[in-house]
């Protein structure tokens, strides 16, 4: 599937706040808060223009992160 370059710049906008969110929840650098989030089912989902999760308010994606991160994906289910 194309992805639109809204689509695109939508995911990118979200992905580099994600980054930023988690160098201060981690105390990490960017490569390593980059590493960490390409490695997620979050950041999966965000790149998968069928979930639509790049349509979802950066804070919201944020939080699904969180829990993810804290060892409670479930919040993806609510994709």
């Amino acid at each position: 599937m194309i992805l639109s370059s809204h689509q695109k710049k939508a995911m990118k906008d979200i992905a580099s706040y994600l980054v930023e969110n988690i160098m201060i929840i981690k105390k990490c650098s960017s490569n390593d808060a980059l590493e960490l989030l390409l490695k997620t089912a979050v950041y999966t989902a965000l790149m998968d223009s069928e979930t639509e999760l790049y349509l979802e308010s950066r804070e919201a994606v944020l939080d699904m992160l969180k829990e993810e991160l804290n060892g409670n994906p479930l919040g993806l289910l609510n994709i």
